[in-house]
């Protein structure tokens, strides 16, 4: 196992390769904790690649390292991985962690997860395209609508 930590603009980068074990994995997340905590940095890339999928992660205590970032309110991690299985764990992990209150994206492409985690707005504060409503056609004083007969009266 392999990895490496750096300081990027407006995020940690925390790259692992060749990760084989829950130990492993957990030793990696917990110096990507320390460099947060030491850089008072809460958005972390977290790029995954040469490495066997996770999906025992409960087991292991991955979300409960991660909720150590997850303390500060404007945290954001992105998770990153070079094989459609590794981003199959990504997403579980993902679900996972949203449903405990960390806001957590698995990303394919890099470029993607970098744009998300330097925009400072959480989900919620980001705004929703706005929907043209037609406006309803004004009645002029005096003016009826053309009704049609209704059911059941003669």
């Amino acid at each position: 196992m392999e990895y490496r930590i750096s300081t990027e603009n407006g995020f940690l980068k925390a790259e692992l390769l060749d990760r084989e074990t829950a130990d492993e994995t957990r030793r990696f997340l917990q110096s990507v904790v320390l460099a947060s905590v030491n850089h008072r940095c809460s958005r972390v890339l977290v790029s995954v690649r040469l490495s066997k999928p996770l999906f025992t992660i409960e087991r292991n205590g991955v979300l409960r390292t991660l909720k150590k970032i997850a303390s500060d309110p404007t945290h954001k991690i992105a998770l990153l991985g070079d094989t459609v299985e590794l981003g199959m764990s990504h997403d579980y992990v993902s679900l996972l962690g949203r449903q405990q209150g960390i806001c957590l994206r698995s990303f394919q492409r890099e470029a993607q997860a970098v744009e998300w985690l330097k925009d400072r707005r959480r989900g919620e504060e980001r705004r929703q395209p706005e929907r043209a409503v037609a406006p309803l056609p004004e009645r002029r004083e005096g003016e009826r609508r053309e009704t049609q007969g209704v059911i059941g009266r003669k």
